[in-house]
């Protein structure tokens, strides 16, 4: 016989609501600093023991509990932050369920804090498992300070499947990353063990926040998206090249100013990103999409950290489109990778494209005009080649003047730092001791900085080294081009162009009569416009045929029936590229097979011609596998590591 139906008690209720709300110390110091954002704290610090597990100190400078709420905020489902159905459609807080408070107590030990700007006197408040202990008057700043002791010390069952303390503390951490760069209005601070991990700036700009989670070389690298499409407003940065990751952790999503989780938004900046990042790495990015509140339900799990958009194609279309926009206008001439020969400090207080002191950098500028100078009276140095055999120039004949003075060049620009004084920290009356203010430097603001501009200085082609490596020398750098990488980008750019340009199908002389689904029909007659672009001629045939009269070309070569299922497929699953990925792939695949090849001798006419249509065809940075076309070696750099300037 089955047991009887009966109600649970309060006790019961409470741990079964906290298991879902609270699953590790990390979860619990989500839902306190989420409180103190929506109180309005321009300053949160975090402070951690043991992972979190035996302490929390959430601490705020935000507009604090009245005395006469104090209790409310302790039951389950009781919020400030919404009061009808309404509300849900529209929700602009982070918490809003009332059921954070609540489920800490039940499974820890908590004192709060609190004071209003209003009220002379603040208030002390112990909870123990869920029951109000006591409530005493208390002198404290105004805002709230939370503190958890022995988190799940009354369920041993969910106290076992904790982690180890490191491991605890490193979900902490991550947990702050994310606030860091979702909120750059806000100085945030993590105390673990006793020491700073993070303190970031407060001052508004998602660069700062950038900088203090990933540290300057990282914020270099990055590129700034910025733009709207759909309704969508996005912004942010996304990293590509060397700051390819090896897997996901460093891609973060903010809608509406909350982190979440979504593959949609992550295919489509690795979409966007194609050719731009090494085979098996993947970008980073760190991107705020602002959209309707009506447009995204948040309210998809307790634990809010995924979501659900009322149009997804429209949102993966405007991430794509914005990002694509944001590479687009790279150089590989124009904007090499840098290569330092000397150990660069993780924070340096000048961070820059083309790093150089002051003193080299009035050198340099002097040395280029007597370059200028000399360039207009005599010629360059002629170009040194290790091999001379004749060869048809690569590419046919040359369409730049490269060896002559009116070649290119902008002079480099150092933004100034600015030092800050370190943000208040709210805490500094708790109970842990930590008063020392820290000092930490502005962010870099971050220029894109060109080679290119109306001053031209002569550009030399040194010669090849290693049968793979071109050597130019321009603009006080040396420039280091891999001739396959060049010579594969310019096939493959090519060769998308000609697909790009003639049609797309090839018309059958006999129609391919192929059995499909009614799904597949609803699917084909939803993306009609679409299949056409691709090549394909459709016609119904009876209720379960179709009759296909044209069928794609790819590089010449006719795709099977086969490929009908495959795009409906795609098409029924919306991912949207997969006309374009299938294309990419073969065209990538050739290109590469034809592209000459490290170790391979080149003439003086095949070096030349891959140097001149680089420059003149403004190619991506990188090879379509993600490899960089061209590094390059500051003055400077050499400098430093002959010591002829000391750092």
């Amino acid at each position: 016989m089955p047991s009887a139906i009966r109600k649970l008690s309060d006790e019961i209720i409470g741990k079964i609501a906290a298991g879902e709300v609270v699953e590790r110390p990390a979860a619990a110091i989500k839902e306190l600093v989420e409180n103190s954002l929506d109180a309005g704290a321009s300053a949160v610090t975090v402070e951690i023991r043991d992972g979190g597990i035996t302490y929390i100190r959430v601490t705020d400078n935000g507009s604090g509990i009245p005395t006469r709420d104090i209790r409310m905020a302790f039951e389950r489902h009781a919020t400030s932050k919404i009061s009808g159905e309404k509300d849900l459609a529209a929700i602009d807080t982070l918490g809003f369920r009332g059921e954070a408070l609540a489920s800490i107590a039940a499974v820890s030990r908590v004192t709060c804090t609190t004071r209003t700007a209003d009220e002379d006197t603040g208030i002390k408040v112990v909870n123990e498992g869920g029951q109000i202990l006591s409530i005493d008057e208390s002198a404290c700043a105004q805002g709230t300070t939370f503190i958890v002791r022995d988190l799940f010390s009354n369920v041993p069952v969910r106290l076992k499947f904790l982690k180890k303390p490191v491991t605890e503390a490193g979900y902490v951490t991550d947990l702050m990353m994310r606030l860091i760069l979702s909120r750059p209005d806000i100085s945030f601070r993590l105390i673990n063990q006793g020491k700073t991990v993070y303190r970031s700036a407060g001052d508004g700009k998602l660069s700062s926040a950038v900088f203090e989670v990933y540290g300057s070389e990282m914020l270099k690298s990055m590129r700034e998206v910025k733009g709207n499409q759909g309704g969508i407003l996005l912004n942010g940065y996304v990293g590509i090249g060397e700051s390819g990751r090896g897997n996901r952790a460093n891609q973060s999503f903010f809608i509406n100013g909350r982190y979440t989780r979504s593959s949609l938004l992550s295919t489509a900046v690795e979409e966007a990103c194609r050719e731009r990042v090494m085979i098996g790495k993947f970008p980073t990015c760190v991107l705020h999409l602002t959209m309707p509140y009506e447009a995204v339900d948040v309210n998809v799990h307790p634990n809010k950290l995924e979501v659900r958009f009322q149009n997804e194609r429209g949102v993966a279309e405007a991430v794509d489109t914005l990002i694509r926009e944001a590479l687009q206008d790279r150089d590989a001439f124009e904007h090499p990778v840098p290569m330092s020969l000397v150990s660069e400090p993780s924070k340096p207080s000048i961070p820059v494209r083309v790093e150089a002191s002051a003193e080299p950098l009035a050198r340099q500028q002097q040395d280029l005009a007597v370059k200028s100078e000399q360039s207009t009276a005599s010629k360059p140095t002629p170009v040194l080649f290790e091999h001379s055999e004749p060869r048809a120039p690569i590419g046919g004949t040359a369409i730049l003047r490269t060896q002559q003075a009116d070649s290119f060049v902008r002079t480099p620009t150092l933004p100034q730092p600015a030092i800050p004084s370190a943000p208040k920290d709210p805490a500094s009356s708790a109970e842990t001791g930590d008063s020392a203010q820290q000092d930490h430097a502005q962010p870099p603001v971050v220029q894109e900085q060109s080679f290119l501009a109306d001053e031209k200085p002569p550009m030399r082609i040194i010669g090849v080294v290693m049968k793979t490596y071109i050597l130019v020398e321009y603009a006080d750098h040396l420039m280091i081009i891999d001739q396959h990488a060049v010579h594969e980008r310019l096939l493959y750019e090519r060769m998308m162009k000609a697909y790009d340009t003639q049609q797309a199908g090839q018309e059958l002389l006999v129609p391919l009569i192929v059995p499909v689904t009614k799904r597949e029909i609803q699917t084909l007659n939803e993306n009609e416009e679409l299949l056409k672009r691709i090549g394909f001629e459709i016609e119904l045939f009876g209720e379960h045929e179709l009759a296909v009269r044209a069928i794609p070309m790819i590089l010449g070569q006719p795709q099977t029936a086969a490929y009908l299922h495959e795009v409906l497929d795609q098409l029924s699953s919306e991912r949207l590229s997969f006309s374009l990925e299938r294309r990419r792939s073969q065209i990538l695949q050739t290109a590469c097979k034809h592209a000459v090849k490290g170790g391979e001798d080149l003439s003086e006419a095949d070096i030349r011609s891959l140097v001149e249509q680089m420059i003149e065809q403004k190619v991506t940075p990188t090879c379509p596998h993600g490899r960089p076309l061209v590094v390059s070696i500051s003055r400077t750099e050499l400098e430093r590591k002959f010591k002829r300037i000391q750092d």
